[in-house]
């Protein structure tokens, strides 16, 4: 799972190209919106159809989700893989800190990624 500015599929060739990866998001002031974000994902090891979702959560006890997109994918093989990319528009941050990107499979939990949200204003010290 990547988490960048953007996704772009290739419709001649089909390949997808991942363009501005990134883990941190700055802001001058909260709460902030950050205007879009995309995510690429491949997963395999699907057997029929799968339920996916993709939650932004924040890291706080407890965890409030900002974000849930779902999606069904559909496995002919169970070594195929799916390629899938998400974008999202427009997500609001509360406060700086650590936010998480989850993926799950119906109930079941698949992987996550960090994404820091940090004031810039403190950063330049």
């Amino acid at each position: 799972m990547v988490i960048c500015d953007a996704v772009w599929r290739d419709p001649a060739t089909g390949k997808y190209f991942i363009l501005g990866c990134f883990s941190a998001i700055g802001a001058k002031a909260f709460p902030t919106t950050h205007p879009s974000l995309a995510v690429y994902v491949a997963i395999t090891e699907g057997y029929g159809k799968v339920p996916l979702s993709l939650k932004l959560v924040d890291a706080q006890t407890p965890p409030a989700v900002l974000h849930d997109s779902s999606i069904e994918v559909e496995f002919s093989d169970p070594r195929a893989i799916a390629e899938i990319a998400v974008h999202v528009q427009n997500l609001t941050f509360q406060a700086p800190g650590d936010y998480r990107l989850q993926l799950h499979a119906g109930e079941t939990f698949l992987m996550e990624r960090r994404i820091s949200v940090h004031d810039v204003r403190q950063a330049r010290g």
